[in-house]
């Protein structure tokens, strides 16, 4: 797959650019790489879900496709370089009145771990979330054991809120949710260039000025 525009092609959707990634809707078409990250242990626990067929996931995301609620966006991770598909981001009850939103986060391949892809997608996200959708507070959930995670949002700025005891059920045992969040306030006062929506996520230039004013 690539995101690069071929001759007499239509013009490619608006994405959201970072760094090292773009984020864009999940298709129909993804319905076989995605099929494939749920077959590995530790992206299935991450994200959650039962075993489900390929023709089950298809028909979900066709029927997404057809008719997106109003409160979910569905975004597949790819590669600047070569569009390639990595992961996906789910951002979940989206409250416009009170500014709120979740969302989840995974890398598929083992093998595209740890390049720091999921911090450049997270704060791509981030910055959207605040800088398009103008929301007030954006919030997670994470397993109380993976401290990894945890460190990784509270490197882009994200505060631990509490600790959800016996939260949900996975591997035989009871366990537990850590719950944390980012402001709007907290977000502006980050010292780094903020993502945007793009036309062209293999396009060269440089990111705009840090944060709207």
């Amino acid at each position: 797959m690539t995101a690069r525009q071929r001759p007499g092609a239509p013009p490619p959707r608006p994405v959201i650019r970072g760094r090292l990634v773009y984020l864009r809707p999940l298709e129909p078409d993804d319905a076989e790489v995605i099929h494939r990250w749920y077959g590995d242990a530790e992206f299935l626990a991450l994200m959650g879900g039962r075993p489900a067929s390929l023709a089950e996931r298809r028909a979900a995301l066709e029927k997404r496709a057809a008719d997106p609620p109003d409160d979910v966006i569905n975004l597949a991770i790819c590669l600047r370089e070569d569009g390639r598909p990595i992961g996906r981001v789910d951002v979940f009850r989206i409250e416009p009145y009170n500014g709120n939103a979740g969302f989840g986060i995974g890398i598929g391949d083992p093998a595209d771990r740890g390049h720091g892809y999921g911090r450049d997608a997270v704060e791509a996200l981030v910055d959207y979330l605040f800088g398009q959708l103008r929301l007030e507070r954006i919030w997670l959930a994470t397993d109380a054991d993976n401290l990894r995670a945890q460190r990784l949002y509270e490197s882009v700025g994200f505060k631990r809120e509490g600790l959800l005891r016996h939260a949900y059920y996975q591997d035989g045992r009871y366990q537990d949710d850590v719950r944390m969040a980012i402001l709007r306030e907290e977000w502006r006062a980050l010292e780094r260039p903020k993502a945007g929506l793009m036309i062209d996520p293999m396009e060269p230039e440089p990111l705009g000025p840090t944060g709207p004013g």
